[in-house]
């Protein structure tokens, strides 16, 4: 057995724990890739105290949404109009994603996109300014990836990555508290998505014995935090825990895919994202059930095969995981349980529809996807059926 498994060099995780930014910030003036809704928090004004504090030069700008090549570029000027020594990103998976490639670019010459897997002519050689990633929600774990996702939407759009083995942040700061206040719709679709990324990982033909004993501790915990969508416990005294389970299965998440890989289900959300503005957890959601009842199916029919059981026992090992939210023994009806439970969940959704997807882009969609690491490979007519199901 040889596998290699890249993570952060640091992780700082707690409560209050975004004040500990300004220490661990070297020396020469910082970018901050922040989020539009972060420079309003409580949160806000104690770093920028800290920053203050410390006498560290720093410069901040917002992103909203998913960023282009062209924000990342002209992130990438600012920043070294700003004689950049270090870069910060605070927020959600495209805030981080974008603060990744601020850091990466600043070491590279020409603009992102042609840095770009699948688009772009040129590699990135693995420079970057020291980053830290500070997570706001708890889905992507773009906090422990080793890409950046790059897109741009229309008739000609994509969704791409700058990817590096380097690239993986050194220090992610999660403090669960920045999620507090999270409408429920974010934080629903962005734990669809940290769902979906462990549940890839864990069946993924490419897993670890590390990546595997990350997805099932994430897992067990995503089953405990999901308590605060499902039994609607925002507000209460349980909240900031439940968003601390939350934020760990996504950062487990981040780990595992990066390390294992992921599945159809990723592998249709990338192209349809560049199709429509189907937020990335929304299109994950949705997808689970109709894609992973199609796996089974799959798996089922080659059951005779040692990799096919292994498969399928982990989709059943994940049900009872999230059903239980503790390393309980998996059972024949864990595996229905858990895609019945995806079904539920994805119910709470919008359509695919509603997003702007046109039933004349899905052949296209279809067209650019691929099943990646998945045990079972779905045909184009399967994924076209799955995506039908949810449009």
């Amino acid at each position: 057995m040889e596998f290699r498994h890249h993570a952060n060099a640091t992780l700082i995780f707690g409560a209050g724990s975004i004040s500990t930014v300004p220490d661990a910030l070297g020396r020469g003036p910082v970018f901050i890739v922040v989020g539009r809704h972060v420079v309003h928090s409580t949160a806000w004004s104690v770093l920028e105290r800290g920053l203050r504090q410390g006498g560290i030069d720093y410069r901040y700008e917002t992103v909203h949404g998913e960023p282009s090549p062209e924000v990342v570029d002209a992130l990438v000027d600012e920043a070294r109009d700003h004689a950049t020594a270090h870069v910060v990103a605070i927020g959600g998976g495209s805030v981080l994603d974008a603060g990744k490639a601020v850091a990466a670019m600043l070491c590279h010459e020409g603009g992102v996109f042609d840095y770009l897997e699948g688009v772009g002519t040129r590699k990135p050689d693995g420079r970057t300014l020291p980053l830290i990633a500070v997570p706001t929600t708890a889905g992507t774990g773009s906090e422990a990836t080793k890409n950046a996702v790059i897109g741009r939407r229309g008739a000609h759009g994509f969704k791409k990555s700058l990817r590096h083995d380097a690239f993986v942040p050194p220090l992610a700061v999660i403090d669960p508290a920045l999620a507090v206040g999270c409408p429920p719709e974010i934080t629903i679709a962005c734990g669809m998505d940290a769902f979906c990324q462990l549940l890839e990982s864990f069946v993924s033909s490419a897993a670890t014995p590390v990546t595997d004993a990350l997805a099932r501790d994430g897992l067990a915990r995503f089953g405990r935090g999901k308590r605060l969508f499902v039994d609607q416990r925002y507000g209460t005294a349980d909240e900031i825990d439940d968003r601390a389970q939350l934020a760990l299965a996504a950062y487990y998440s981040g780990l595992t895919l990066a390390n294992a890989g992921l599945g159809t289900v990723h592998g249709l959300a990338g192209p349809l994202g560049a199709a429509c503005d189907v937020p990335h957890g929304v299109a994950c959601g949705l997808l689970l059930e109709p894609v992973y009842r199609r796996v089974a199916r799959r798996l089922s029919e080659a059951e005779h095969t040692t990799a096919a059981r292994v498969a399928l026992d982990r989709l059943a090992h994940a049900g009872a995981l999230v059903a239980r939210g503790t390393a309980a023994e998996p059972r024949a009806a864990d595996l229905d349980a858990l895609l019945g439970t995806c079904r539920a969940w994805a119910d709470r959704l919008p359509r695919l529809s509603t997003y702007g997807l046109a039933e004349r882009d899905i052949a296209a969609v279809v067209a650019a996807s691929g099943n990646k690491t998945s045990p079972a490979a779905l045909t184009p007519a399967e994924m076209t059926a799955a995506l039908r199901d949810v449009w």
